[in-house]
């Protein structure tokens, strides 16, 4: 009933931790496409000796690399399944965590169900994030996991991952989520998102100066949502906006004045051309969109309100490096 697509790149640490936790599943009905894509370690290998162990439950494929769009591509193109689940590497899941999405999918006859998640170093939750059953819970997390998908309305749709240095996932999961009305938000949290130290030291060298092509991402999603008629959408709108805000602010830390501020004034002159209202989009609030943390409304409300000003330069001048 379910495909479950792994992408593995240099995950010898992690990847059994990861496999096991799906083995280990209440729920027994589903397939792991496990993709080697490229990896430097031994990761092929202990891929491989998964494989012999479990025959009927793992299917392995090797590649050279080509990045993780392509390899989750790749990994609907390979599923058997009704429906399509992604893991990461790095990650684990609760025993019940297939079982609880199966049981949403099949006995309401939807597209996508959406669950939250739970941060983890592994011995303990960091935090955890549970979605409220309204409209903005939908574009909270734009990582392809702790969903479930229906695979022919992902490919009759065409729906795939931008191979892209950022964004791939907001580009596959804006058009999923815009394309049906057939989606359930769950009160559930059984998929542990690992906090790799590598990971996220990996994460910060994405700055400016390293040549995010975050205007073909913006480009690439707009296109697409304009092409099925609802670009002009208050959270399409509003997710844009809230999107550059927190790439500034991620991309710009370890980026110099002059570097953020040109980054800053292209995008947000695309963002007026687009988005010409977008200033006054009613979620820009401290109370809006219902859903939201109030630590995302407060950024979002705070910088949007520096702009208003014509203050926002002086703000980017103490906040990038000196």
């Amino acid at each position: 009933m379910i495909s479950i697509i792994v992408p593995v790149y240099n995950a010898q640490e992690t990847i059994s931790r990861c496999l096991d936790s799906i083995l280990n599943n209440n729920f027994n009905k589903y397939e792991i496409i496990a993709i080697n894509d490229g990896s430097r370690d031994y990761s092929l290998k202990i891929l491989r000796d998964y494989e012999k162990r479990y025959p009927e439950k793992i299917r392995v494929f090797d590649q050279e690399n080509q990045g993780v769009a392509r390899t989750r591509n790749n990994g609907i193109a390979y599923a058997k399944g009704a429906h399509v689940m992604f893991i990461d590497n790095d990650d684990y899941v609760d025993s019940d965590y297939l079982e609880k999405f199966q049981a949403e999918i099949e006995t309401k006859d939807l597209d996508i169900v959406i669950g939250g998640y739970r941060r983890t170093n592994g011995e303990k939750a960091l935090f955890e994030m549970r979605l409220q059953d309204v409209e903005w819970s939908k574009y909270m997390i734009m990582a392809p996991w702790a969903k479930i998908y229906r695979k022919n309305f992902l490919t009759e749709n065409n729906i795939e991952f931008l191979d892209n240095n950022i964004g791939e996932d907001v580009y596959f999961n804006l058009q999923a989520i815009n394309l049906t009305d057939n989606i359930s938000i769950v009160d559930y949290c059984g998929y542990n998102w690992f906090y790799n130290e590598l990971s996220v030291s990996n994460s910060l060298q994405k700055n400016i100066k390293n040549e995010l092509n975050v205007m073909f991402l913006l480009n690439s999603c707009y296109d697409k949502l304009k092409g099925i008629s609802i670009s002009n959408k208050n959270e399409v709108e509003f997710y844009f906006t809230r999107y550059v805000v927190w790439y500034l602010l991620f991309a710009g830390r370890k980026s110099s004045y002059a570097e953020i501020c040109s980054e800053f004034e292209k995008i947000f002159i695309w963002l007026e051309e687009k988005f010409p209202n977008f200033q006054k989009n009613k979620n820009i609030s401290m109370l809006l969109p219902k859903g939201e943390t109030l630590k995302n409304r407060l950024v979002v409300y705070v910088f949007m309100y520096l702009y208003k000003l014509s203050l926002i330069r002086i703000f980017l001048k103490f906040y990038a490096i000196k």
